[in-house]
C-alpha cells in the first residue's frame, strides 16, 4: 500500500504543476525526502499552514473574500469541519433521498434541486452542475446554499481529519488523513471512496487524491497557492488516462475547464464577490469563437443565486430566507413554487401556482414519522429508523411497504403490502451480490477487483459471463449458449471494434473524447458523422452518401433537421424547453401550448384542430376535449392509481387494485367484470371473464409453460438460451431453430412447411427457402432492399430516392418480361401523391394539410372523401365498378359511433361494439349481419344474411386459432378454418370441410409484416405432409405492404387486385389462386365483409373498427377511426397507426406514452417493477448498484423490467434523446419468452451496452419509438 502511494505522488504533483504553475513559489514546489514523518510531526505541519487556527475565519478562510483563498466575499458560508458533528446526515447523496412534491426529502425536510449547466459527452464526460440543499451553507462560486462540481474541495483541520465536499452536496468525513502506515483512508459515512495522499507526507506542499472505485475516476486536490487549509479539485482522471483539467487564477477563482478530448469551457466571476457569472464553451480557436452557455446573477445582499440565465434570454429566478434555503423559484414561464420552512429549516409546506402540487409535511421526531399530505388531500405516512432512512412507507389507502437497510441505505429486504418480500445481498464494496424473489428464485452477481459484474447465475442454471482488461474496459460477453462478443479499445479507452459470435466485426472510429465519427459494419459499409463543439451530431452520412443535417439549439433540443434532398422541419421551445411549434416539411404548423410545471395544455393541427388537456393538482391527465367538444375523462384512487375513465361516449371501464397495485379487476362498460389472479411474483396466474377462465402456468426460468382456455391449450418450451423452441396450441406444432447470435434460422409450421433463413455478416436476410424454392435478396450497402430473385426466373428490384422512399417497383418474369411497374411520387413531407401502375393505371391523390386523402383520380376513377374535425370521414364515394355500393354518400355519428353510412346502418350494444350492420336494398329485404362478443371485447359469432352462423375461437393470448361455420343446427360444424400465428403475424391457415378427407393449407412467410411468398398445399387431413398438390407463388406488395399480385413461379399472375383507398378490394376475374391477406396484419373474412386484425375487425366500407380501441385513448386522438391516410400508415394489430408515437405523431403527454408501453410490455399500468434502475452519467454513481453509467445522453433515463407470462419485459424512458423523450419496451433478444434476464439492473459498468441488450418492442407496424408532448425535448 505505501508503495502505492509512493508511484502516485509523481504524478500528482506532475499534474498540480501543470495546473498551479507560476503561482506555486519554487520553495514549496520541492518535496522532502522523508518518507517517515510520523502522525504529530503531519500535525505540526498542518498547524503551520493554518496558522494554528480552527477554520473559522483565521488565515486563508473563505471568510475573509478574495485574495484569502478564494473564498466568496457576501454570505456566511460556514467551513466544512461544520460536518464533523454529524457525518451520517451530511453523506446522504441524492439518490438515497425519498422525495415528494419538486422535490422534498421525507426524512430530513431538505428541499433538494439538481441542476446541470452543461453536459459534453465522452468516455469521460465534462458535467458541471449545481445542487441546492435547504440546510447547505459551505456553497462558493453560486453561492453559500449552492454545492457545485466548481466547489468541490477538501478541507483538513489541526485535528488530522479532512472534508470533502461534492457536487452533489454530501459532505464525506475523513476522521484521519492518510499515513505512511496507512495511505488510504475511508469516510466515516457514505460512499466508500478512499483518500490518498499524493505529496510526500511532512511536506508542507499537501496534495490529495480521491478514486471512486465505482467509476475508477480520480480526483485530484490542491491548493491553489500551496497555501491554506482548503485543497480545491483541479483535475479528473479515468483509468483510461482521459483527464478533465480545472484551472484557477491566483487566489483559486476557477477560470476554465478543458477536457483531453479537446472541449474547453470559459468561466467568467465577479471578483469582488467571488461568483461565477457566465460559462462559455470555445467552439473554435479564434478569439470570438465563443458562445455563452448559461450566464449567472446575485442577489445584493448575501450574494445568493438569484437568476439563472439560458440562450432564451429568460431567467430562471430564486429566493431566499436569512438562512440561504431557497422559498422559491420562478421559471422561464412565469410560474412560481413556493416553500415554507419551520424554525428547524425543514419545509412544511409547498404552495404551487392554482393548487398545483402544493402539500403539507409533519415531522414527529419522537416517533420517526413524516406524514405528507397531497395537494388533494391524501396522506402518505413515513417511518424512520435512528439512522434517518425510511423505512416503510403508508400510503393513503393504508397499504404498507417496508424495507430493511444496510448502513449504506442500501435494501436488506423489501416487503410489499401484501406480504411479498424480496431479499438483496451486498458485497463488502457495495456491490449487489443476490437476489431472492419472493418465489425464492435467487440470482446471484460476481464482481472482479475493479468492482465490475463478471457473471450472472441464476436458478435455472444459466449462466452469462463478461471480461474485462485491467482498467476495465470490456473484452468479452458471453451469453448462456456460449456466444460470446468481443470488444477493443484504443489507449484511451475509445471503442474500435465489436465482434459477434460468428466473428462478424463493426469498426469505429471515434473523436479525442471517445465519440463514434465513423463505423465500418462487416460487410464494409461505412456511416459518418460530424459533430459540435458541445460533441452533438450535426451531420450524418450514410453508406450511400447521403447527408442529414441537424441543427441544436444551445440547450440540445434539436431546431432544425434537414433531409438528403433539401427538405426541412423545424423546432421552436419556449424557455422551459417546452416544444411551442413544430413545422414540417410542407411549411404546415403544429403549435402546443403548457400550463404549470410544464404540462402540455393544448395542441392544435396544422388545420386548427384543437385538443385540450386538464391535469389534476397531483399533475395527472384528467381530462381530455377533443375538437367537437367531446370530453375523456380519467379518475384515480387516493393512492394515484386510474380507477375509472369515461370516454367520449360517457362509456364507462373501472379498475380495481390489490393492496400492492396490481390489477384486480376490471369492470367493462357494459357491466361484466374481468378478474385476475396473481402469484408471488405478479405474474398472472388465472383469468376469468363470464365464468370462462383463463389459466396459466410457468417452467423452472419463470417463463410461460402452460396456458389453456376452454377451448384451447398452449404450450411451450424453449431452449438453453430460454428461446422459444416449439410452441403448441390444441396440438398443433410449430418448431423454431436459432443460429447462435439468436437470429430465427429455421421454423416449421404444424402442417410441416419449412422455412429456412440465411444471413449475411451483417445480419440481414440473404436468402428464404422452402418447399424447394429460394428466394434471394440483395440489398444496398444501407441495408435497402434493391433486388429480390424468386427462383430461377422472377425477378424484383426496387429503387429509392435519398430519404430512403421507395421510387419503384419492377417485377420481370422469364426472359426479363416486364411483369409489372409500379412507381411512386411523394409530396415533400412524404405523403404519396401519385402511383403509377403498369396494370391498374395512373392514380392521383389530393390531400388536406394533415395528410388525409380527399379524393383519387384515375381513368375511369373518382374516390372522394370529407372528413369532420375529428378524422371521422362524413362523406364518402368510390366507383360503381368496386363493391359495397350502398355505402357510398354521407355518414352519420353519434358521439364517435357512426350510425350510417349510405345506406348501410350500425347498430351497438352497450359496450360501444356494432352488434348489427344492415344494408338496405330498395328492391328487397335488407341484407343483416348480427355480431355477437365476448367480455374481453372478442367477436365470438357473426350471423349472415342467409342466417349462416360462424363461430371464432381464440388461444390464450388471445390470437384467433379457429373459425367455424356451423350447421342449421347451430352447433355442428361444417366448415372449418385453423391458424397459426408466428408471434402476432399470421403465418399458416388450414381450412377442412366435413367430410372431405383432405384439407387446404395456405402459408406465408413474412419480412416484417409485408408477406413475400404464399404457399397453397392440398394433403391428406391426418397426413399433412402428405402432398397431393402444392402450389407457390410470389406476393407482391404495395408501398405499405399491402398484398397487390400473386405471381407463379413462372411470371404468371394468378391473382392481381385492385382497392379503394380504404381496402375495399375486387380482384380479376379470371384469377387461378387467392389470398385473404390486405393491409398489414389484416386478414378477410368472405361471411363478414371485414378485416380481422389481432385485436380488433375493420370494416372498410367506414374506414372504422366495429370496437372502441382497447387501449382507450392512449394509442390515437381517435380510438374508432383506422389510420389517417392508409398509403401513410398501418395498424396491422388493430390498436395504433404506425406514426402512433413517432415524432411527427406524439402522444399527448407523457403518462399516456407510459401507458402505451406497459401495454406493449402486457404489463398492467401501474404494477410495480421487480427491478427499477436509472441510466446516467452521475460519475459519482457510476458503479453503484440499479445505476447504470453511460456518458452517451441519448441512453439517459430510467429502466423498470418486470416478470411477465410472455417473459422479461422492460419500459425504458429516454430523457435527454435529441429527437425527443420517448417510452419504449424491450424483451430478450435471444429468445423472448426468457425470464430474469439482467437488462441492465444487476450491471454498472462504463459502456454503451447493458450486460444483455435488450430487442426493442416495435409498435404495430413501426419503430419502437413512443415520444410524448411536453417531454425534455420536443418530439
Amino acid at each position: 500500500m505505501v508503495d502505492g502511494a509512493t508511484k502516485g505522488m509523481k504524478k500528482a504533483v506532475e499534474k498540480i504543476v501543470k495546473h498551479t504553475g507560476e503561482t506555486i513559489p519554487k520553495t514549496l514546489r520541492s518535496t522532502s525526502d522523508n518518507h517517515r514523518r510520523n502522525e504529530s510531526a503531519t500535525e505540526d505541519a498542518l498547524n503551520r499552514i493554518t496558522g494554528g487556527q480552527d477554520g473559522k475565519g483565521g488565515p486563508g478562510s473563505p471568510l475573509k473574500g478574495p485574495g484569502g483563498n478564494g473564498g466568496p466575499a457576501g454570505g456566511k458560508t460556514d467551513p466544512l469541519n461544520k460536518a464533523l458533528n454529524d457525518p451520517r446526515y451530511h453523506s446522504v447523496e441524492p439518490k438515497n433521498r425519498y422525495c415528494k412534491e419538486d422535490p422534498i426529502d421525507v426524512a430530513s425536510g431538505q428541499m433538494l434541486l439538481e441542476q446541470t449547466d452543461l453536459t459534453l459527452p465522452g468516455v469521460l464526460p465534462l458535467v458541471l452542475k449545481r445542487t441546492h440543499l435547504s440546510d447547505y451553507t459551505f456553497g462558493t462560486w453560486f453561492g453559500r446554499s449552492w454545492a457545485s462540481t466548481l466547489d468541490e474541495r477538501i478541507e483538513v483541520d489541526i485535528r488530522n481529519k479532512a472534508v470533502w465536499a461534492r457536487d452533489d452536496g454530501t459532505l464525506l468525513v475523513y476522521d484521519q488523513l492518510p499515513t505512511p502506515q496507512q495511505p488510504e483512508v475511508l469516510p466515516l459515512e457514505g460512499p466508500r471512496i478512499p483518500l490518498r495522499r499524493t505529496s510526500e507526507f511532512g511536506a508542507q506542499d499537501m496534495e490529495f487524491t480521491t478514486t471512486d472505485p465505482r467509476t475508477g475516476w480520480t480526483r485530484y486536490f490542491a491548493r491553489p497557492r500551496g497555501e491554506g487549509w482548503q485543497l480545491w479539485l483541479i483535475a479528473i482522471e479515468d483509468r483510461n488516462g482521459n483527464q478533465i483539467d480545472f484551472h484557477r487564477d491566483a487566489s483559486g477563482i476557477p477560470t476554465s475547464v478543458t477536457h483531453s478530448g479537446g472541449y474547453d469551457v470559459r468561466l467568467t466571476a465577479d471578483r469582488d464577490r467571488g461568483r461565477i457569472t457566465d460559462l462559455s464553451l470555445q467552439t473554435g480557436e479564434g478569439p470570438g469563437d465563443t458562445v455563452r452557455v448559461m450566464a449567472y446573477s446575485y442577489d445584493s445582499g448575501n450574494g445568493d443565486l438569484a437568476e439563472v440565465l439560458n440562450s432564451s434570454g429568460q431567467p430562471l429566478r430564486f429566493s431566499y430566507d436569512a438562512e440561504g434555503r431557497i422559498t422559491s423559484w420562478t421559471n422561464r414561464n412565469g410560474s412560481s413554487y413556493q416553500y415554507v420552512h419551520d424554525r428547524s429549516g425543514r419545509v412544511v409546506q409547498t404552495i404551487g401556482p392554482e393548487g398545483y402540487l402544493s402539500g403539507t409535511f409533519a415531522y414527529d421526531s419522537a416517533n420517526h414519522t413524516t406524514r405528507w399530505t397531497d395537494a388533494l388531500g391524501h396522506v402518505t405516512l413515513y417511518q424512520l429508523n435512528d439512522r434517518g432512512q425510511i423505512i416503510a412507507e403508508t400510503d393513503p389507502l393504508g397499504h404498507t411497504t417496508r424495507q430493511d437497510l444496510n448502513a449504506r441505505g442500501q435494501a436488506l429486504t423489501r416487503t410489499d403490502p401484501l406480504g411479498r418480500t424480496t431479499e438483496y445481498a451486498w458485497d463488502d464494496q457495495g456491490n449487489l451480490i443476490a437476489v431472492q424473489r419472493p418465489d425464492g428464485s435467487r440470482t446471484a452477481m460476481r464482481y472482479n477487483e475493479l468492482g465490475l459484474l463478471v457473471s450472472v447465475q441464476r436458478d435455472d442454471g444459466s449462466h452469462m459471463v463478461q471480461e474485462f482488461d485491467d482498467i476495465g474496459n470490456r473484452l468479452c460477453v458471453t451469453n448462456a449458449v456460449g456466444g460470446a462478443t468481443r470488444f477493443t479499445y484504443d489507449d484511451r479507452g475509445r471503442l474500435t471494434s465489436v465482434v459477434d459470435a460468428l466473428g462478424a466485426t463493426t469498426r469505429v472510429r471515434c473523436d479525442e473524447a471517445g465519440l463514434p465519427m465513423e463505423t465500418s459494419d462487416p460487410q464494409g459499409a461505412v456511416t459518418r458523422c460530424e459533430r459540435d463543439a458541445f460533441g452533438r451530431q450535426t451531420a450524418v452520412t450514410d453508406p450511400l452518401g447521403t447527408t442529414t443535417r441537424l441543427e441544436w439549439t444551445m440547450e440540445g433540443k434539436l431546431a432544425r433537421r434537414t433531409g438528403p434532398d433539401g427538405t426541412a422541419e423545424s423546432w421552436t421551445y419556449d424557455g422551459d424547453g417546452n416544444c411551442l411549434t413544430h413545422t414540417d416539411a410542407m411549411g404546415a404548423v403544429s403549435r402546443f401550448e403548457y400550463t404549470h410545471f410544464n404540462l402540455q395544455s393544448a395542441s392544435v393541427s396544422p388545420d386548427g384542430e384543437r385538443y385540450e388537456f386538464q391535469h389534476d393538482a397531483e399533475l395527472r391527465l384528467r381530462k381530455v376535449i377533443n375538437p367537437q367538444g367531446l370530453t375523456w375523462r380519467y379518475r384515480y384512487d387516493p393512492a394515484g392509481r386510474l380507477i375509472e375513465e369515461t370516454d367520449f361516449d360517457d362509456r364507462v371501464v373501472s379498475y380495481t387494485h390489490d393492496a400492492a397495485g396490481q390489477l384486480v379487476t376490471r369492470t367493462t362498460p357494459s357491466g361484466a367484470v374481468i378478474r385476475f389472479e396473481r402469484d408471488l411474483l405478479g405474474r398472472t396466474l388465472a383469468r376469468e371473464a363470464a365464468g370462462i377462465v383463463t389459466t396459466y402456468a410457468y417452467d423452472v426460468t419463470g417463463g410461460l409453460a402452460e396456458a389453456r382456455t376452454p377451448h384451447a391449450v398452449l404450450t411451450l418450451e424453449r431452449d438453453a438460451a430460454g428461446r422459444l423452441v416449439e410452441e403448441t396450441v390444441n396440438g398443433r406444432t410449430q418448431r423454431y431453430a436459432y443460429d447462435v447470435l439468436g437470429r430465427r434460422i429455421r421454423r416449421i409450421t404444424p402442417t410441416g412447411a419449412t422455412s429456412i433463413w440465411q444471413y449475411d455478416a451483417a445480419g440481414r436476410r440473404t436468402e428464404l427457402s422452402g418447399s424447394g424454392r429460394t428466394i434471394k435478396f440483395e440489398r444496398d450497402a444501407a441495408g435497402q432492399e434493391l433486388t429480390r430473385r424468386i427462383g430461377e426466373s422472377l425477378t424484383l428490384t426496387h429503387d429509392y430516392n435519398a430519404q430512403g422512399l421507395l421510387l419503384s417497383q419492377e417485377l420481370t418474369g422469364p426472359d426479363s418480361r416486364r411483369v409489372q411497374h409500379r412507381a411512386y411520387t411523394y409530396r415533400t413531407d412524404g405523403h404519396v401523391v401519385a402511383i403509377d401502375d403498369h396494370l391498374n393505371g395512373a392514380r392521383r391523390y389530393d390531400l388536406d394539410h394533415s395528410g388525409r386523402v380527399t379524393s383519387v383520380h384515375s381513368a375511369n376513377w373518382v374516390e372522394t372523401y370529407a372528413y369532420d374535425q375529428a378524422g371521422n370521414q362524413t362523406q364518402a364515394s368510390w366507383p360503381s365498378s368496386m363493391p359495397d355500393q350502398e355505402a357510398v354518400g354521407p355518414r352519420t355519428y353519434t358521439g364517435t359511433r357512426i350510425n350510417s353510412a349510405g345506406g348501410v346502418r350500425y347498430e351497438y350494444d352497450t359496450a360501444g361494439r356494432v352488434s348489427l350492420r344492415q344494408k338496405v336494398r330498395l328492391s328487397s329485404k335488407p341484407d343483416t349481419w348480427r355480431y355477437e362478443w365476448d367480455d374481453e371485447d372478442r367477436l365470438t359469432s357473426v350471423t349472415t344474411p342467409d342466417g349462416t352462423r360462424w363461430r371464432y375461437l381464440y388461444d390464450p393470448l388471445g390470437r384467433r386459432s379457429v373459425k367455424q361455420r356451423l350447421a342449421a343446427d347451430g352447433s355442428t360444424v361444417v366448415e372449418q378454418v385453423d391458424f397459426t400465428w408466428d408471434g402476432t403475424t399470421l403465418c399458416e391457415q388450414t381450412t377442412r370441410i366435413s367430410g372431405d378427407d383432405h384439407a387446404v393449407s395456405l402459408t406465408w412467410d413474412h419480412d416484417g409484416l409485408a408477406p413475400l411468398a404464399q404457399r397453397e398445399r392440398i394433403h391428406h387431413i391426418d397426413m399433412p405432409q402428405d402432398e397431393i398438390d402444392a402450389r407457390f407463388f410470389a406476393v407482391v406488395t404495395d408501398i405499405v405492404g399491402t398484398p397487390t399480385e400473386l405471381v407463379d413461379e413462372y411470371g404468371n399472375i394468378a391473382w392481381r387486385s385492385r382497392s379503394t383507398l380504404w381496402g375495399g378490394t375486387a380482384w380479376n376475374r379470371d384469377a387461378t389462386a387467392y389470398t385473404p391477406l390486405r393491409f398489414p396484419g389484416q386478414y378477410f373474412d368472405p361471411e363478414t365483409g371485414l378485416h380481422h386484425n389481432y385485436f380488433r375487425h375493420y370494416d372498410p366500407v367506414s374506414a372504422r373498427y366495429l370496437s372502441p380501441d382497447p387501449l382507450g385513448l392512449t394509442p390515437a386522438p381517435n380510438p374508432v377511426a383506422y389510420v389517417a391516410n392508409p398509403l401513410h400508415g398501418i395498424d396491422p394489430l388493430g390498436l395504433a397507426e404506425l406514426p402512433l408515437g413517432e415524432k411527427g405523431n406524439p402522444f399527448p403527454d407523457r403518462a399516456s406514452a407510459e401507458r402505451a408501453a406497459f401495454d406493449m410490455a402486457g404489463v398492467d399500468y401501474g404494477r410495480d417493477p421487480d427491478f427499477e434502475w436509472e441510466i446516467g452519467n452521475d460519475v459519482k454513481r457510476k458503479g453503484q448498484e440499479m445505476y447504470l453509467y453511460d456518458p452517451e445522453p441519448t441512453h439517459w433515463g430510467n429502466m423498470r423490467q418486470f416478470e411477465t407470462p410472455q417473459g422479461s419485459r422492460v419500459v425504458v424512458e429516454h430523457t435527454h434523446d435529441p429527437a425527443g423523450s420517448h417510452f419504449h419496451t424491450g424483451e430478450p433478444k435471444h429468445g423472448a419468452d426468457r425470464t430474469g434476464v439482467n437488462f441492465g439492473w444487476a450491471s454498472k459498468y462504463p459502456s454503451d451496452e447493458n450486460f444483455e441488450r435488450y430487442g426493442k418492442v416495435n409498435k404495430p407496424g413501426g419503430d419502437h419509438h413512443l415520444f410524448y408532448k411536453g417531454g425534455e425535448v420536443c418530439p
